[in-house]
């Protein structure tokens, strides 16, 4: 009887009343303000130091993580996209799609900075070919050659080209020359008397002598005296940095046929070739031309060896990250100890995935895009940037 009566109550609360109960509606939940004001510190008027009044409790409660050299919302963000992107491309390495080539890469990059005890066993193997082109260097010509060469493989010496959307013409390219090839940031590292900097300047010179006596060099004390040397001898000549920011000072125009007239005792023809631009361009902008009338005297005065030592340092240094251990291990103790004061490395799976973001940048952002972007996050972003052009029309 009691089942029946139940029976009757649900037909009646559906058939009797003709439809269902419509349900409550739903209400959008609240907006909430993107300020987190947890982190405000009432102690702080915000006229006296603003900064302090909103920063003040996230100050005081967050420490640098130890495998970093600064910490801000920016650095948290890059940590949980990089784990998002090991996240990806192991998965790559286990499932790759063989019809994409950029998986492909992706994959076969960081599993060969992943797999260490190859590198151990490989030593400087991969740099033979390149230690052998700097040890077989005869003459200034040869200098030029190598110096052009060394470009093509990222490894900058003291004359860096580069090809940028022209700033004297914004519809067309340039060939750019830049100074650079320094192991230390910039001209100040070099030439001032800081206590600070000389003690940087003093651990430079045991890093490039560590460098140097890891890849076989019988004299790297003396070697690397002699690269410090024509390092600052360069670097006393470099502009400030507010001169680089000059775009007026810092645009030259140089025909290819009168660089010359800046460097005569430079192979230009053989650098340009080397460095894959012979023939491409009929000008180049010059930021520097002073530095390039120095650099011709260096040229001048400083010995084949040295020079061959100088090469051998900025091809070690640039690729230590990537070889074994020992080279690692002493490129992180001067660039990432002494010059930013970081103490800790980073795990070997963040440097990977650092690695491929720079090789294959591309092509690892269209693989994060496919699986954190979807359209409809798009959609939502794009309403987001009309909403804002709205409101500013």
């Amino acid at each position: 009887m009691k089942k029946l009566l139940l029976a009757a109550a649900c037909a009646c609360s559906v058939s009797a009343c003709g439809k269902p109960p419509a349900p409550e509606p739903q209400t959008a939940p609240p907006l909430v303000s993107g300020i987190e004001t947890q982190y405000f510190d009432d102690k702080v008027t915000p006229r006296e130091d603003f900064y302090r009044y909103v920063n003040g409790k996230w100050l005081d409660n967050t420490d640098i993580p130890a495998d970093e050299n600064t910490w801000d919302a920016n650095e948290e963000l890059q940590v949980r996209v990089q784990q998002q992107l090991k996240a990806l491309i192991e998965d790559l390495r286990t499932k790759p799609d063989a019809g994409d080539p950029d998986q492909r890469k992706i994959a076969g990059l960081y599993a060969s900075f992943m797999d260490e005890a190859a590198l151990e066993r490989s030593g400087l193997k991969p740099l033979k070919s390149e230690l052998a082109r700097i040890d077989a260097i005869n003459s200034r010509s040869d200098i030029a050659a190598e110096m052009g060469h060394l470009a093509l493989i990222g490894v900058h010496t003291p004359l860096v080209p580069d090809l940028a959307v022209d700033t004297g013409n914004a519809t067309a390219y340039a060939a750019y020359l830049y100074p650079g090839g320094f192991g230390l940031p910039d001209r100040d590292y070099y030439i001032e008397a800081d206590a600070r900097l000389a003690h940087i300047r003093q651990a430079y010179a045991g890093y490039v002598q560590a460098l140097l006596t890891l890849s076989g060099d019988k004299a790297a004390v003396p070697d690397a005296a002699a690269v410090l040397k024509l390092e600052t001898s360069l670097a006393r000549v470099l502009w400030t940095q507010a001169q680089y920011r000059d775009p007026v000072k810092t645009y030259n125009k140089v025909p290819v046929a009168k660089l010359g007239n800046l460097a005569p005792d430079f192979d230009w023809s053989g650098y340009l070739s080397a460095a894959g631009l012979a023939g491409k361009t009929d000008a180049v902008v010059v930021i520097q031309p002073d530095y390039v009338q120095a650099f011709n005297q260096a040229l001048r005065r400083t010995p084949l060896p040295v020079w061959r030592a100088y090469f051998r340092t900025r091809l070690l240094g640039n690729y230590a990250p990537y070889l074994d251990r020992r080279f690692a291990d002493a490129d992180f103790a001067f660039n990432g100890t002494v010059l930013t004061g970081t103490p800790t490395r980073q795990p070997r799976w963040q440097r990977g995935v650092e690695l491929v973001n720079q090789s294959i940048g591309e092509g690892l952002g269209r693989q994060y895009v496919t699986r954190y972007f979807p359209p409809a996050s798009k959609a939502r972003i794009e309403g987001l940037v009309h909403s804002i052009a709205a409101a500013y029309a």
